[in-house]
């Protein structure tokens, strides 16, 4: 039987109600930059493995990152268009923005 993939891992695991989850989302989303560093990658995959979910990644796994993070932040915007989700507080009102789901456009 095939274990489970990196992807399929972190999607069971995470979950965008929690506050810490999201938070550690947001902070790899914001950092993961690894512009043509090579230390960068190593650093990345620690931070990875700081997940609040408790998933450490090997260094042959953190290549699937892009298709684990997509589905995470897929996932995340899921349960916020389900009001589901842990929202940060906005620094500042969105102009217009409504999550009135009974105007139609």
């Amino acid at each position: 039987m095939a274990s489970e993939s990196i992807t399929t891992r972190f999607l069971k695991a995470f979950n965008p109600s929690v506050k810490e989850h999201v938070v550690w989302l947001k902070k790899l989303t914001d950092e993961a930059q690894f512009k043509g560093d090579p230390s960068a990658a190593q650093n990345v995959v620690a931070e990875m493995n700081t997940n609040p979910m408790g998933i450490k990644m090997t260094t042959m796994e953190a290549l699937d990152w892009p298709h684990v993070h997509f589905v995470l932040c897929a996932a995340y915007a899921k349960a916020v268009f389900q009001c589901r989700a842990w929202v940060p507080n906005m620094p500042t009102p969105v102009q217009g923005l409504s999550i009135d789901s009974s105007s139609s456009r």
